[in-house]
């Protein structure tokens, strides 16, 4: 049985019709030693089916080495979602290019992360984190590599 109810499914195929670019969402687990990995595969096995332009990948943090390099994962279960975008190399030849924003997820996406995650989906979909101006000039004036991180607990 599915974590989402049909009207939930439904609701979500509507607001996935904004998604303007395909996204790829790269899960870290592994078999032992996460107990919460299996239900955060569960709610992305029933997310990534609802568009056509959502992309699940499914890695082992154990063995997948490069790759956890390459997304910073740093613990499990996590997952990066990323943008593709298409685009010509020299050749003329059509190649997918990954755009990572940085967009890191750790522990399950339920209750509030949930709609944090739908929201990072669209996000990062369009390419844009829809800041206000004043936001974005703000933003402008960092000029180290800064580190965010939101931390929440269930209620």
């Amino acid at each position: 049985m599915g974590l989402l109810k049909d009207q939930d499914r439904d609701a979500l195929r509507q607001e996935f019709t904004a998604l303007t670019e395909r996204v790829r969402i790269i899960f870290f687990a592994q078999a032992l030693g996460c107990e919460t990995c299996g239900i955060t595969g569960q709610i992305l096995d029933e997310i990534a089916p609802l568009s056509d332009k959502i992309e699940l990948v499914k890695l082992n943090y154990a063995i997948d080495r490069a790759a956890v390099e390459q997304y910073a994962i740093q613990r499990i279960p996590a997952f990066a979602i990323v943008r593709l975008e298409e685009s010509q190399n020299e050749r003329g030849e059509t190649e997918i290019i990954e755009r990572d924003y940085g967009i890191r997820f750790y522990g399950v996406p339920s209750g509030y992360e949930f709609m944090s995650l739908i929201g990072a989906i669209l996000d990062v979909s369009s390419g844009d984190s829809h800041l206000a101006p004043q936001t974005r000039a703000l933003l402008s004036q960092v000029t180290q590599p800064t580190h965010l991180q939101v931390f929440t607990t269930p209620t």
